[in-house]
């Protein structure tokens, strides 16, 4: 199954360096990378509520269209029960995503662009506690996918807002759908 999701994203990534050797002659089409970061909202299925999150990115833009990008996602902390004790916060999950994707983008106008990524993401969740005093992690590898939309404010800064599913989801603690909204540097 891995095998296959690398083989899958090799693919993916293949043919945005094909498209790139099709570059536009606007300044603002030309290949460039970025970097970015967002705050979100993520829900915790452990006790339903909605917690913040931020991320982190950096990417490459081939053209107008194709690009790659990679980013880390802290998903936050929750608490829950120990059996044996009263307190919710007995033990903690803090969980973060890693993920690299293909990205295309579609221009709706000259300043708004509608987007979507697809790509691989490694969920990390590092489960605590004080009272029964252990320690472990558990993570998995999953599927990245993303649909957003972009808005220009100059030629190389931007506003976002998108939806992301970051693989699977712990199995207590946050879930892995990510409403988020932040702000892209080009350079």
């Amino acid at each position: 199954m891995k095998k296959t999701m690398f083989a899958l994203l090799a693919g993916v990534l293949a043919m945005g360096a094909a498209q790139a050797q099709t570059v536009s002659a606007n300044a603002a089409d030309a290949p460039h990378f970025y970097v970015g970061a967002g705050i979100g909202a993520v829900k915790d299925s452990v006790s339903g509520d909605r917690d913040r999150t931020w991320k982190i990115f950096g990417g490459y833009e081939f053209d107008q269209n194709w690009g790659v990008e990679a980013g880390y996602s802290h998903l936050g902390k929750t608490g829950f029960y120990v059996p044996g004790t009263t307190d919710y916060t007995a033990a903690h999950i803090k969980s973060s995503s890693f993920y690299a994707a293909a990205k295309y983008k579609y221009a709706l106008s000259e300043r708004t662009s509608v987007y979507g990524k697809l790509g691989l993401s490694h969920g990390e969740y590092k489960y605590s506690s004080q009272a029964p005093g252990w320690n472990f992690k558990e993570s998995n590898n999953g599927v990245y996918a993303a649909v957003g939309v972009d808005a220009k404010l100059t030629e190389r800064v931007s506003l976002y807002a998108e939806y992301e599913r970051n693989g699977k989801a712990a199995r207590n603690g946050p879930e892995n759908r990510i409403f988020g909204a932040g702000v892209k540097f080009g350079f």
